[in-house]
Order: structure tokens, then sequence, then C-alpha cells
């Protein structure tokens, strides 16, 4: 019964989007949109976790909460990168597949007014 669950619904996912008559570029286009709002919370929240280890391990004198810290900085650096590098990679299929830039989107994600 699961057999045939699953092959339903791996079968009939292409048929729905298929149905609802769009184009790659408007699937890109609504992902950008998307991605302009979420981009900079993301980094907003890595920033703030980097800063958070860096207090954490400049005002600790316990050798434990030091290394805490030295992982937290690691970390926020490696999400910063893997943000940077995401929203890269979007830019990078928007030039492939033609999407023009609205005239109210900003370069640098900014948050939503």
């Amino acid at each position: 019964m699961k057999k045939i669950i699953t092959l339903g619904l791996v079968s009939g996912s292409p048929l729905l989007a298929l149905a609802a008559g769009t184009e790659i570029g408007n699937i890109i286009d609504k992902l950008i949109l998307y991605l302009g709002y979420v981009v900079p919370a993301l980094i907003t929240i890595a920033v703030i976790y980097f800063i958070w280890g860096v207090i954490t391990f400049m005002t600790s004198s316990d050798e434990e909460a030091k290394k805490m810290g030295r992982t937290k900085i690691i970390n926020g650096l490696i999400g910063l990168f893997v943000i940077v590098a995401f929203w890269g990679i979007i830019g990078v299929v928007k030039n492939s597949f033609g999407i023009q830039n609205n005239p109210t989107d900003n370069i640098i994600p900014v948050t939503p007014f």
C-alpha cells in the first residue's frame, strides 16, 4: 500500500506542477522574491550569533567557556559564508535565466518596508 501511495505522489507531483501553467522563470522569480525577505533575517541571526560568541569568548575566564565561545564564532562565520554563497548562487541562476530586477528590487538585501 505504501508503494502505491509513494508512486502516486511521485508521479502526480509533476502533473500538478504542469497544471499550474507556470514557467521556470516565474518560479525562480518568486523564489528570488521570497529570498529577498529571508536572506536579511538569516544574515542578522548569523551576525548576532557571531557577536554572542565573541562576547562569550572575551568575557569568560573558564577554558570550557572560551572553547564554547570559539565554537560559536566559527559557526557564525560558517553560517555567514553559507548564506552569502547561496545568495551568490541565486544571483548566478537569476542572470543565467535572464530574470530582470524590478525597479523596487535592491542589489543588497534589506529589510522589507
